[in-house]
C-alpha cells in the first residue's frame, strides 16, 4: 500500500519508549501523546501495559536488566581487577548519565519504582561485593571487609539520588556515582 508507514518491530518500540522515559519521565506525558510520538496506536502500547505505570515500570525494567547483564559481562572478562571494577561500575554511571530529572522523579515518587530501582542496587552492590572480595583475596585490595564496602556503597548511592543532595552537591546523579566510584576503587587499592 502507498503511503503507509511500516511499523516499528517491538524491540525498536521498547527501545523508543526507554529514550521517552529516561529523559522526561511518564507523569507529564499521555499515552495518546506517547502513540503519536512513537507512530503507533494507542491499542497497541495498551496491548505491553494496562496503564501508563504500567508501561513506564515495564520498560524501566527491562532497561534494569539490561545493565545488569551489561555489568555482569564486563566484570567477568580476563582484565585486571581493577579494571573489571572500574568497567563494572561505569555501566551504572553511563545508564545514570541518560536518566534525566523527571525520570528520577517517577522513580522516586512510585512504590513499584524504588522498589525495582532498590532491587537493582542490590544486585549490582552484591556483583561489586564478589569483585572486591576477589580483591582482598588475591592482595591487589586493601583488606576491608567486602559486605561493609558493598553496604557503604548502596546507603550512599541511596543518598546521592535524593533531590536535596543533588541540589546542594550541584552534581547530577551520574557525576555523584562517578565520585563515589573513584572513592571506591582508590581507596580499596593496595599500597
Amino acid at each position: 500500500m502507498v503511503g503507509r508507514k511500516k511499523q516499528m518491530s517491538d524491540e525498536a518500540l521498547m527501545d523508543a519508549l526507554e529514550e521517552i522515559f529516561l529523559a522526561e519521565g511518564y507523569r507529564d506525558i499521555t499515552q495518546k501523546e506517547l502513540a503519536k510520538r512513537l507512530g503507533c496506536s494507542f491499542r497497541r502500547l495498551y496491548n505491553i501495559a494496562d496503564s501508563k505505570e504500567s508501561l513506564f515500570l515495564l520498560v524501566i525494567d527491562r532497561f534494569f536488566n539490561a545493565m545488569k547483564k551489561s555489568g555482569w559481562a564486563v566484570s567477568s572478562t580476563s582484565k585486571p581487577l581493577t579494571t573489571r571494577v572500574t568497567d563494572y561500575l561505569q555501566v551504572g554511571i553511563q545508564a545514570a548519565s541518560r536518566a534525566g530529572d523527571g525520570f528520577n522523579r517517577d522513580i522516586a515518587s512510585t512504590k513499584a519504582g524504588q522498589l525495582l530501582f532498590d532491587s537493582l542496587q542490590k544486585e549490582r552492590i552484591s556483583g561489586l561485593k564478589e569483585l572486591v572480595q576477589e580483591g582482598i583475596e588475591s592482595g591487589e585490595f586493601e583488606k576491608y571487609h567486602a559486605y561493609f564496602v558493598a553496604e557503604v556503597m548502596i546507603q550512599v548511592t541511596r543518598r546521592v539520588r535524593e533531590p536535596d543532595f543533588l541540589a546542594k552537591s550541584g552534581m547530577t546523579f551520574s557525576e555523584s556515582l562517578e565520585e563515589l566510584s573513584k572513592l571506591l576503587r582508590f581507596g580499596l587499592l593496595h599500597r
